[in-house]
């Protein structure tokens, strides 16, 4: 098992302030709380799948001073935004930053990417490093995460390719892997 305060997600260049409030309300919405994922993943091309669990944990007395508003942004989207789909992804983008942690320590979410590169963010300020990320309320997580596998493998030129999806609904679950030796 391993675990993953959400307060690390500031350690990131991006620091994920727009995605945190959806991800805590996609999590459950309380002020504080805890979600476990069971998780499959490799952080090597044919290396053997290791799975694992784990444990988002927050307080948002612990994330104000870093975001002052969180607790606001909360009760807004939780009791004012239905759109479940952006939560979902904001969550797994979470969710991947938080398995990153720990399978990649050393990799950091670096740029936004646009739409047109087939993945989500850049890594470590490189150009030739990126992953993709989805998140679903339910649904197949194989047949997710090789959809979200075939996008990435459009952009052939990078040298470090990841792929990180997660389901939500009852048994939450997520696969990440590296896809690029």
């Amino acid at each position: 098992m391993f675990e993953y305060d959400l307060v690390r997600v500031f350690e990131h260049p991006l620091k994920f302030r727009a995605v945190l409030p959806y991800a805590i309300v996609a999590l459950g919405g309380s002020l504080s709380g805890e979600h476990s994922i069971e998780v499959q993943w490799r952080s090597a091309p044919g290396e053997p799948e290791q799975n694992d669990t784990l444990v988002l944990r927050w307080d948002t007395a612990t994330l104000k001073p870093h975001f002052a508003e969180i607790e606001e942004e909360i009760a807004i989207i939780r009791d004012r935004d239905e759109d479940i789909a952006k939560r979902m992804e904001y969550a797994a983008i979470v969710s991947a930053v938080a398995v990153m942690a720990h399978i990649a320590p050393a990799v950091r979410f670096t740029h936004r990417s646009n739409i047109d590169s087939g993945h989500d963010y850049y890594l470590n300020d490189a150009t030739n490093e990126m992953i993709e990320i989805a998140g679903r309320w339910e649904g197949g997580l194989p047949s997710l995460f090789e959809e979200k596998r075939l996008q990435s493998a459009t952009n052939p030129r990078l040298r470090q390719r990841w792929v990180s999806v997660t389901i939500f609904s009852k048994k939450p679950r997520n696969r990440t892997e590296r896809l690029t030796p």
